[in-house]
């Protein structure tokens, strides 16, 4: 259960000062997004399939061999229908190459 440790006059009036903050954070949002500076698409390399263990893998960028060994991991485990404890450091595209290839198979 939850308590409220607030009066009901007090969130009153925190009701109008979260509404105030709500727009001015908006308007910061917005001028934060004409910031934002995207990368150019020339210098990152084209959406790349791959074949591995038979099966055609669709990957954004062409992946480092650790991605393409742990794929190959996910896939001999999805084949023989077990469990797998894959581990890889932070920053390796673990998520990625999890989604690529059990979407693939």
């Amino acid at each position: 259960m939850f308590i409220s440790s607030k009066s009901s006059s007090s969130s009153s009036r925190s009701g109008g000062t979260s509404r105030k903050n709500a727009n001015s954070n908006k308007a910061a949002s917005s001028s934060r997004s004409s910031n934002f500076k995207t990368k150019d698409s020339s210098s990152s390399s084209p959406p790349t399939t791959i074949e591995l263990r038979g099966i055609n893998i669709h990957f954004p960028f062409k992946p480092y061999p650790c991605q393409e060994k742990y794929m190959e991991k996910v896939l001999d485990a999805l084949n023989n229908s077990e469990n797998a404890l894959l581990e890889s450091p932070t920053g390796t595209g673990k998520t990625l190459c999890l989604l690529c290839s059990t979407l693939a198979w």
